[in-house]
């Protein structure tokens, strides 16, 4: 009830921002202002942010070539500089993310990972050797809740093509994907500059304050019924609690480390080239390794492939840990961790094909419907409630 009373004041606040921009729209002049979104920018603005550092470098004009909405407002934008700029190699090819809407600021805001992407762009990725995009500038206002991230274009840049949730991976291909997690996760291994992330159980409470997490995973449970191996159907509850204390093992139990924090397929692109990459910062938090992995690995990997692959991927995630800076363990408590982390992937997907009327429809159902049987499959295979102990 506090966070809910909590929710209504700052939405009438955020409410009543979005309405004076429409009248008096924000006009960003130096790195200090948020814009109101990523095309209402100035040249001025431009280079205050990209161009700090360089001497005499200015930007002289821009265009947004288009763009799209959804969860946060994401526009191309392409930048020309003057003589100095230009020299200095300043990028041109560039993405901005931003909440323009009161529904974004209210959803992005609500659940605290607004300021996710600017982390990790701002301060975790120069860090890392690892295939994602370059971050240039990101930006919270938290009194309205506007944001903006501009980032690489890699579209643009690196001939980046954007995978389907369901799309089906080789394993070369997950094998990157794991060496890219690897790279971040070694990279910031116990950092204390992690105190400023969110951890797993952080991010369950911030949902489930806004919305019934509980309830809306249950209805999930039953619109998929028709995926989920016999042995799970009616046994909402049990999942909830491995959900519950599989989060608290990963934030209380494993030493932290950066992570992705929403790590399915959808968020990783393939370069001109053939290198995974991995996209889409905005859920960054800090916590156990096994949160990813098994996220990633489970929703990723068809059950045949998953069954198939899943021991060796694991010793090539463990060796790459290790040459990133990590700490890796061995490869029975690795599986004991894994086995352990599977319940909060299956809820984040019951919890979006079991939305009520009022939440967004993040997902169609056909791609909730086959990554629910994946990973309610390898939990089946793998007896992750023993793993717990439920």
């Amino acid at each position: 009830m506090q966070k809910l009373l909590w929710l209504a004041g700052r939405a009438a606040t955020v409410g009543a921002h979005v309405v004076a921009e429409k009248i008096r729209p924000v006009t960003p002049r130096v790195a200090s202002d948020v814009p109101s979104n990523g095309v209402t920018l100035t040249p001025e603005w431009l280079t205050a942010v990209l161009c700090r550092g360089v001497p005499g470098a200015e930007v002289v004009a821009w265009h947004s070539p288009g763009g799209s909405s959804g969860t946060s407002e994401r526009a191309a934008l392409r930048v020309e500089y003057n003589a100095a700029g230009t020299a200095a190699g300043l990028p041109t090819e560039l993405f901005t993310k931003s909440t323009a809407s009161f529904t974004q600021r209210l959803l992005l805001g609500g659940a605290d990972v607004l300021a996710g992407e600017t982390h990790f762009f701002m301060t975790f990725r120069p860090s890392i050797a690892m295939e994602a995009p370059k971050g240039y500038w990101g930006a919270v206002d938290e009194r309205s809740w506007r944001s903006i991230i501009v980032l690489e274009d890699i579209d643009a840049s690196k001939g980046a093509t954007f995978v389907q949730p369901t799309a089906p991976l080789s394993r070369t291909q997950v094998e990157d994907v794991l060496r890219n997690m690897a790279g971040y996760h070694g990279a910031w291994w116990d950092s204390p500059e992690l105190k400023v992330l969110k951890t797993p159980t952080d991010h369950y409470d911030n949902v489930a304050g806004m919305l019934d997490f509980e309830a809306r995973c249950k209805v999930g449970m039953e619109r998929a019924a028709a995926v989920i191996p016999r042995s799970l159907v009616g046994e909402a509850d049990r999942l909830w609690a491995g959900t519950q204390k599989g989060l608290r093992v990963c934030t209380d139990e494993m030493t932290p480390t950066l992570l992705h924090g929403d790590s399915h397929a959808g968020q990783t692109y393939v370069t001109a080239d053939g290198a995974m990459g991995i996209t889409d910062w905005q859920a960054v938090m800090r916590g156990g390794w096994s949160y990813d992995v098994a996220y990633f690995i489970s929703s990723a990997c068809r059950p045949e492939d998953r069954r198939a692959w899943e021991h060796e991927l694991l010793e090539h995630y463990l060796e790459q840990l290790a040459l990133a800076g990590g700490v890796a363990p061995d490869i029975d408590e690795a599986l004991l961790r894994y086995r352990q982390s599977m319940f909060y992937p299956l809820s984040a997907w019951t919890f979006t094909i079991g939305r009520a009327w009022y939440q967004p429809k993040m997902q169609p159902d056909e791609i909730s419907l086959a990554i629910i049987e994946r990973i309610a499959t390898a939990i089946d295979d793998l007896d992750c409630f023993g793993a717990l102990g439920i």
